[in-house]
């Protein structure tokens, strides 16, 4: 049943753009733009990051590079360090994690706007990683740079981040606090990347999908995940798990004030290296964008499937968080019972942002 409603739940973003292409379609803008996240493994006991790195320059200094990079886990000094020397050429650079130890990096071939980096409340729960994690002082967030890709004359919200490597309780309680700001920000369309550390068909993909409504731009293009695709392979030499996983995603929200809509044009997993030598133990996922200026519409039918998903998804984390009974989840809980109140009533602020899905 939970497969089925999260398919179901990205069938109907599916549709809802199809409706808006049966429609006279307005003419297209001539520009768009490229995304790339990549979790560039550089935590302290990773190997050959030095080599890895320089690689890993050349491949996003190529002809086809990308107007917006977004790196995870450049955790170290020298790390950034020599992707800045590599790399400030071609980028203006966004570096939050030279003032705190949360491994994000941002890179823009245009100008950029304000920048803000958000701490997530819930770092850690009290297994022994997580206490490792607490000594070194490692948190986990989210970063945000408001900026105009290629100059187009519009400005986007880019949003980095990368969630709890473990926990399903601590990775909803930073979608929510990423929602929270989402819904003190809609002013602008949205495009967030990162590692969430979650698969497809996780609780915590279908809550991003709902509450933050948004698309996810490799599954728009490939119009599922098959079996055999992913960003965290079984058979990478740098990996930690044996199975093969998604867990690195590219997710747009076109509520905004702007009367364009973000369509992906292609998309892509890449950045492996060689067999030999892959850059990380994830690859990367590569989204390219372009801007329509078209009627999007959804039929009440398309949006009760919308709203039925988002409150099986609420109830789900609801129930994760009561089963897990910290102190540290509670205001979570609250939250989220006033997030499926508003949702059911279509009364308050998160309602109307629901509603503004297109």
């Amino acid at each position: 049943m939970r497969t089925f409603l999260l398919k179901a739940l990205t069938l109907v973003a599916v549709f809802a753009v199809s409706q808006s292409y049966a429609q006279p379609e307005m003419a297209s803008l001539p520009s768009g733009f490229c995304l790339q996240n990549f979790n560039a493994y550089g935590p302290i006991y990773a190997a050959d990051v030095k080599a890895r790195t320089e690689a890993l320059s050349r491949e996003l200094t190529s002809r086809s590079a990308c107007d917006v990079i977004h790196l995870q886990e450049v955790w170290n000094k020298s790390h950034i360090n020599q992707l800045e020397a590599e790399l400030s050429n071609r980028y203006l650079m966004s570096t939050p994690n030279k003032e705190a130890r949360i491994g994000l990096m941002s890179l823009f071939q245009s100008d950029m706007g304000e920048e803000r980096t958000y701490t997530f409340h819930v770092n850690n729960e009290d297994g022994a990683l997580d206490r490792v994690r607490e000594l070194l002082n490692v948190k986990k967030a989210f970063h945000v740079v408001r900026a105009d890709p290629r100059y187009l004359d519009e400005q986007i919200y880019f949003v980095n981040t990368h969630l709890h490597p473990t926990s399903s309780a601590v990775r909803v309680t930073q979608l929510i606090e990423l929602l929270a700001w989402r819904l003190a920000h809609q002013d602008l369309k949205m495009v967030l990347s990162g590692d969430l550390n979650a698969d497809p068909d996780s609780l915590e993909r279908g809550l991003a999908l709902t509450l933050l409504g948004a698309r996810d731009g490799l599954y728009e293009h490939v119009g599922d995940y098959p079996k055999g695709l992913c960003t965290y392979c079984a058979w990478n030499p740098r990996g930690w798990l044996f199975t093969d996983r998604v867990f690195d995603y590219v997710l747009f929200s076109n509520v905004g004030a702007s009367e364009t809509n973000l369509v992906v044009k292609s998309a892509q997993i890449n950045l492996r290296g060689t067999p030999g030598q892959p850059l990380s133990d994830h690859y990367g996922v590569r989204i390219d964008f372009e801007f329509k200026k078209e009627r999007l519409a959804q039929d009440r039918d398309t949006q009760n499937i919308r709203r039925e998903t988002a409150a099986m998804y609420l109830n789900r984390a609801l129930k994760v968080l009561e089963e897990e009974n910290l102190k540290a989840f509670r205001p979570y809980i609250a939250k989220i019972k006033i997030l499926r109140s508003q949702l059911m009533s279509g009364e308050g602020e998160f309602a109307e942002y629901f509603e503004k899905f297109r």
